[in-house]
């Protein structure tokens, strides 16, 4: 079996305002799954776009088995990526979809029953079941992303570029998508691997390179799966002290859960969101059943489940969101709620983030100034000196590198969730939603993020976090549940 070698060699990518990419050299295999770690705008990404030929590197080479990479003479290797947010098209079906991925550079002629048969095989392979008639705008996420992967997939890659794969996928995807990664490095995929989440990475991954401010720092061997969480965060982080999930102690636990407790006690807290019985009734849906809790003045409320069964439902429902028909009832501030809108919402002073953070709580067409200026003085109608001044202080607060004119798909995934929470928490909201915020944010981030709702909660904001398990790193909370198979169990409250 021969083996081939991607190598990047101080590949360099400047923008207006930033050095995204600052002579990062790093090299790849095909039969390996190699980790791209990093910590939130460390350069993965972007490095993933230019190795995929999405963006050109300000300076730098790629060389594939020792040629130039986009000066080959013969065949040139197929590396493809599939992104956090694939864009498909939508009124498309899946099997047109990837027949666009398939023959994007050619119109030759192509038989339907031999192309849909070709990727029912491909699916059978990687364990995942796909109706390929069904329209993108039909699928549910970790649909969408198994349609992406297929349309990836067709093309036959040499190497496949995954940023957060799993982030979308239940317990049970995950253990069969990692199955099926194992077995195609075993038939010479070259597999490059973006994630944040560390325990899925050291038992997946052979070697892991770290990436801080645009520079591999080291690249380490975990053939033997042997690396240690606390190695790679030192690298990532440098000098930063860091504590790993496993080295939590229970009085550590216990003390952080303290820092939430506030000076009144808690049944003089206001219930400022109470849930009752809420059930829905949804073909092919793991539909919600009795599903009650509230939410007081001043406490974090953490809702988690597994990402298709149910938690996305609820989000829809709590945040007025494309919401199904259900029934039971909604209180909030003690008002029983017929209906819950965005705009209901918004109008009684809560913050809402999406977990559909890139078309939902954001766009990509925006600039960073219209991300973050609806809520802030103008209010959304006079976008006057005063709301610039107020995106400048807060882009400046974030301590993030980039313009307020630049758009919004320049930011990192960590560095817009910063900036959708800064925005929501501008407002002083009675009530803060949250949909998966810990989706794509490295272990720093999601220190801060805790910190940030810790800091809002003692101000008495109410919080709800609706969390899926793959995102499973929240630790500060007063009441925590757990919705399994579309019902909810509580678990310990202060």
């Amino acid at each position: 079996m021969n083996l081939h070698e991607l190598c990047c060699t101080d590949i360099c990518m400047h923008f207006t305002h930033k050095k995204a990419l600052d002579g990062a050299t790093v090299q790849f295999k095909t039969g390996s799954i190699h980790a791209l770690l990093g910590e939130n705008g460390a350069g993965k990404s972007t490095l993933a776009h230019i190795i995929s030929g999405l963006l050109k590197p300000t300076s730098g080479s790629i060389t594939y088995d020792g040629e130039l990479l986009y000066c080959r003479n013969g065949a040139k290797p197929r590396i493809f990526m599939v992104h956090q947010n694939p864009k498909l098209a939508e009124d498309f079906s899946v099997w047109q979809n990837a027949l666009l991925a398939a023959q994007k550079s050619s119109l030759k002629p192509y038989k339907k029953s031999a192309f849909t048969a070709n990727l029912e095989q491909i699916c059978a392979s990687w364990n995942f079941q796909l109706n390929l008639n069904k329209k993108i705008n039909s699928l549910n996420d970790s649909e969408r992303f198994y349609a992406a992967l297929l349309c990836r997939l067709a093309g036959k890659p040499d190497f496949l570029i995954l940023d957060e794969p799993t982030a979308t996928l239940d317990a049970a995807q995950r253990t069969l998508f990692f199955d099926s990664l194992k077995k195609a490095r075993a038939q010479n995929l070259g597999v490059i691997y973006i994630s944040h989440n560390l325990e899925e990475t050291l038992k997946l991954c052979d070697t892991i390179s770290i990436l801080r401010k645009g520079v591999c720092k080291a690249t380490l061997d975990n053939t033997a799966y042997n690396t240690k969480e606390s190695e790679i965060l030192q690298i990532m982080f440098g000098g930063e002290s860091q504590k790993t999930e496993g080295q939590k102690t229970e009085a550590h636990q216990t003390e952080k859960h303290a820092d939430l407790k506030v000076s009144v006690l808690k049944n003089e807290k206001q219930k400022v969101f109470v849930v009752r019985n809420l059930e829905t009734s949804i073909k092919n849906k793991k539909n919600l059943s009795g599903i009650s809790f509230e939410c007081r003045q001043g406490e974090i409320t953490v809702i988690k489940g597994e990402k298709n069964g149910g938690i996305a439902l609820l989000e829809n429902i709590l945040t007025g969101i494309n919401p199904p028909e259900y029934s039971g009832f909604i209180e909030l501030f003690g008002e029983k709620l017929k209906k819950i809108t965005p705009a209901l919402l918004r109008k009684n002073g809560a913050g809402i983030v999406s977990s559909k953070k890139y078309l939902v709580s954001s766009n990509p067409n925006l600039t960073v100034k219209e991300l973050l200026m609806p809520f802030l003085a103008g209010n959304g109608f006079s976008h006057c000196k005063k709301d610039a001044e107020a995106v400048q202080s807060m882009i400046e607060a974030e301590k993030i590198d980039i313009s307020a004119d630049e758009p919004v798909s320049n930011l990192s995934g960590g560095m817009l969730q910063r900036l959708i929470l800064a925005r929501e928490l501008a407002a002083e909201p009675k009530l803060l939603i949250l949909a998966d915020p810990l989706y794509g944010l490295d272990y720093k981030t999601v220190r801060y993020l805790e910190d940030r709702l810790t800091a809002a909660a003692s101000a008495g904001t109410a919080v709800v976090v609706l969390m899926a398990d793959a995102d499973d790193g929240f630790s500060k909370w007063n009441c925590l549940y757990e919705i399994k198979e579309g019902q909810i169990h509580k678990g310990n409250d202060l």
